[in-house]
């Protein structure tokens, strides 16, 4: 067998993160409400309107400006959900997650000389981010948010990268998702620490990455700008994370709990980054310091920042592995994959690992449990109510909004959907006391002339409200929809 057929490192490890993605299809589909909710944007758009500048899917916030920042992911997920349904953004989500990676990991063994020790980082960053592979925008923003850091590296290490690179991932990284925020924090990470070596190291400090790396942080904030809400995309953010009382009724914005297995993968690569960095003390660039110390910082704050660590870690800690520090036993198995993989190029393997996840989803038995989950999602009340429209305002659950205005809008407008920035703490509060049936959730739901009410079957609000005169008119495991009653 000639050697340019053999698999590469960087082939067996986006092969295995893809396959992985593919396995974990179901749970990536069913976590929450935003995937659906993103779908119906991406549709809207695609009927040929602009991005929506207020809310249209809701009655109870009809016509209220948002901030949809990431209509740009809707329409990329709806494209892959139209041509192949749920499968296809099963695939689309494996090819992101296994791009981001396998680009760390080719950028390490350039940077490096080493395959191993990066490959074994990354594939411990992956289990890291694997918190957070869902089908979501942010698996758009880890891969820009690598390529970022890549080119970042490079423009900080003297090499010559247009500043209209930067510019132009600005630009489609502000329309994809609100995490665009963190490609400022890199770019800053570089000028200071640009600027901590210009004061402290000034041999090591070149003014003209000093002078591209702050003209850099001044185009992109202009670019920022250009996108069809301009500042209120980074007003949805700031508001957002400004409000105690939402962040704290989000569990992905609370701090990793390590006694759950989910953030064993974190604890380790955080021992593992103390540990390299006590014994390769000195050898780290101030601006990759900079870097490691901030997204560590945000990720012990909040476990929805687990992803920006479990890519920056890894691309920070490459930095102290090179090939003349190997042992000799790991430095001859590299020489042996050097020689491997010296005539291994293209991306043949990549290539047909996609080809070969279509083909076998189509055609496996396995594909079809790549669906909305009909014990998660009121899909067989979805498919009722189609063909027996009810009349008037609808109550719906937090999860199932997004679900319902990709089936149902615009004939059927929704109570909530899981975009809380939009429905701000008030009404969630009240939406809160209606499901816990507090004191007043009668009159709240007076209060909205909601008419008919499609909740889970399991709440306790169904028994509640059949109590109240309301008419039970259908029922399945997982949803029930009652009438008001006359």
């Amino acid at each position: 067998m000639k050697t340019y057929l053999l698999p590469r490192l960087r082939d067996i490890l986006f092969l295995s993160i893809f396959i992985a993605a593919i396995l974990l299809g179901p749970r990536m589909l069913n976590t929450d409400g935003d995937l659906p909710h993103y779908l119906a944007v991406g549709k809207y758009i695609l009927q040929g309107h602009l991005p929506p500048g207020n809310d249209i899917f809701s009655f109870t916030r009809n016509g209220v400006p948002i901030a949809d920042h990431k209509w740009l992911s809707g329409v990329l997920f709806y494209l892959a959900y139209f041509l192949f349904n749920e499968r296809g953004i099963i695939i689309f989500s494996a090819v992101l997650l296994a791009a981001t990676f396998t680009l760390i990991y080719a950028d390490g063994v350039q940077r490096s000389g080493t395959r191993w020790p990066v490959f074994s980082l990354v594939v411990l960053g992956a289990g890291v981010t694997s918190l957070h592979w869902i089908s979501r925008p942010h698996l758009l923003t880890m891969l820009l948010f690598g390529l970022w850091l890549v080119l970042t590296e490079r423009m900080a290490s003297g090499k010559k990268v247009s500043i209209w690179i930067f510019a132009g991932l600005m630009l489609l990284w502000n329309n994809i998702h609100g995490e665009f925020i963190a490609g400022f924090l890199v770019s800053g990470a570089a000028l200071a620490g640009w600027v901590w070596e210009y004061f402290f190291n000034r041999p090591n400090a070149d003014r003209t990455v000093g002078k591209r790396l702050t003209i850099t942080l001044a185009v992109i904030t202009g670019v920022t700008l250009v996108n069809p809400i301009s500042v209120r995309a980074l007003y949805t953010v700031t508001n957002w994370l400004g409000n105690d009382y939402l962040m704290s009724h989000t569990e992905e914005t609370l701090p990793p709990d390590f006694s759950q297995p989910r953030f064993y993968f974190l604890l380790g690569l955080l021992i593992l980054s103390i540990f390299l960095l006590v014994m390769k003390r000195g050898k780290l660039p101030a601006r990759m310091a900079f870097i490691l110390a901030g997204f560590t910082a945000m990720a012990l704050y909040s476990a929805r920042n687990v992803h920006f660590y479990g890519i920056a870690a890894p691309f920070v800690l490459i930095t102290l592995f090179s090939k003349d520090q190997l042992i000799q036993p790991l430095a001859r198995l590299e020489d042996g994959f050097a020689r491997i993989e010296s005539n291994s190029k293209g991306i043949v393997w990549p290539i047909v690992t996609v080809l070969a996840g279509i083909i076998l989803l189509a055609v496996l038995p396995f594909g079809k449990i790549e669906r909305f989950s009909p014990g998660f999602f009121p899909v067989q009340a979805t498919e009722w109510l189609k063909t027996h429209p009810q009349q008037g305002n609808m109550f719906n659950p937090f999860d199932w909004g997004g679900y319902l205005s990709l089936e149902l809008w615009p004939r059927d407008l929704v109570f909530i959907d899981s975009q809380g920035d939009i429905y701000g703490e008030a009404f969630i509060r009240e939406y809160e006391e209606v499901i816990a049936l507090g004191n007043n959730w009668q009159n709240i739901l007076t209060k909205y002339n909601v008419a008919w009410a499609l909740v889970p079957s399991r709440w306790n609000i169904t028994l509640a409200l059949t109590q109240a005169g309301w008419r039970e008119v259908y029922r399945d495991p997982t949803a029930v929809i009652l009438v008001r009653g006359e």
